[in-house]
């Protein structure tokens, strides 16, 4: 059972701002500038100046979708640039900065699509960015005093979370949004380019393997398993032995189970909601849960530390090790991101850099956990 959170005395506002916060923020800017100016190519002047568009004429065909679109992915930019700054602002300072910071980000990637002949710069683009700011730094606001400066989640991060685990714990819940990408291997993030691989092998004098559907089975089966693994042992990684970690690690699968789903049911019918469940991958969500149930035991959090990395680098060597799995094609066939093709842009992008991102921040953790053992020398 999850410990009762008792609060033993009325704690004074918080006077730090909040690490957790400025990840998020840092990981959101990162997600939205790369959807905003993908497909990052074919990149050409046009004599134009880059601000120009401010003064254009208002888009003659818009519609409720794309201004509704444009709203919501600013309103976490507002939302989250008043919770890293708080409690050093508050109020309406808080809301001017956060609604400025959004504007100029918005203007910035708008001047640059200027440049991509795929995009097309519009000063409503930055008015409706402007107002899901706006939104969403109210919220910020409202909300910034029960997040940060409350007494019971303070009481709950003390005796839940780890101190510096923010960075990863950013990462895990990443996850969940790395499966939007309909790959072909339920948790097998980490594919990189298949025409550099496949030049590479050519390079090297040799040929691609080639898998028959068994072997795709069990690729799926590892994969899947050791996705599990990494994500779970990471965010094992940042929790106390007082959390609930079964609960909390019940919520991150069952996250990314639900964003699969829904992706698959949305792109290919809700029909085929459960597609993406082949045996093997049902194989490897057995496997993986048998793993992250024994490092949710482990008191050790270098041994959690070393489970996630060794999972991080079987995953992705399997990704690329695997050809490409010509009964998935025919699945890819019918992926149409349409309208929302800049968050179908973020999350393959998210899809193949996860692994490697939270590996390397891993690994700073590890020498970093591991460095007061070698400072104080054997004995």
């Amino acid at each position: 059972m999850a410990p009762r959170l008792t609060v033993l005395h009325r704690s004074s506002p918080s006077t730090h701002s909040s690490p957790l916060a400025r990840a998020a923020l840092l990981a959101y800017i990162v997600l939205l500038v790369y959807g905003s100016l993908s497909p990052w190519q074919g990149w050409r002047s046009l004599g134009l100046d880059a601000l120009e568009f401010l003064v254009a004429p208002m888009p003659a065909y818009v519609t409720a979708f794309d201004l509704t679109l444009n709203v919501l992915a600013y309103a976490p930019v507002g939302f989250l640039l008043v919770l890293a700054n708080h409690p050093r602002l508050r109020g309406a300072p808080a809301v001017a900065v956060a609604v400025v910071a959004a504007l100029a980000l918005s203007l910035a990637i708008e001047a640059m699509q200027n440049y991509l002949p795929s995009r097309i710069a519009s000063n409503l683009d930055v008015a409706t960015n402007g107002v899901g700011a706006l939104t969403g730094a109210l919220a910020g606001v409202m909300l910034a005093p029960a997040l940060i400066d409350g007494d019971r989640l303070q009481q709950a991060r003390r005796l839940w979370f780890r101190p510096h685990t923010a960075t990863v714990l950013v990462l895990v819940l990443l996850w969940p949004l790395a499966q939007i990408h309909p790959g072909p291997m339920l948790f097998g993030n980490g594919e990189l380019n298949r025409d550099a691989i496949a030049a590479l092998l050519g390079a090297l004098g040799d040929e691609p393997p080639l898998f028959d559907a068994t072997e795709f089975a069990a690729a799926e089966v590892l994969a899947t398993a050791c996705g599990m693994v990494a994500a779970g042992a990471a965010l094992v990684s940042t929790l106390t032995q007082r959390a609930p970690r079964l609960r909390l690690l019940l919520v991150l699968l069952g996250a990314a189970l639900l964003a699969k789903a829904i992706t698959y049911g949305h792109e290919f019918g809700p029909e085929r909601t459960l597609a993406w469940l082949t045996p093997g991958a049902s194989a490897g969500l057995a496997i993986g849960a048998l793993a992250v149930a024994a490092a949710a035991a482990t008191t050790s959090t270098r041994a959690t530390l070393g489970v996630a990395i060794v999972a991080l680098l079987v995953l992705v060597v399997t990704v690329n090790a695997v050809p490409a799995n010509p009964y998935h094609a025919h699945w890819l066939a019918a992926w149409q991101p349409g309208r929302l093709r800049n968050v179908a842009a973020a999350s393959d992008w998210l899809a193949q850099a996860w692994p490697y991102a939270l590996l390397v921040v891993l690994t700073g953790a590890a020498v970093a956990t591991n460095r007061p053992r070698l400072a104080r020398g054997p004995g």
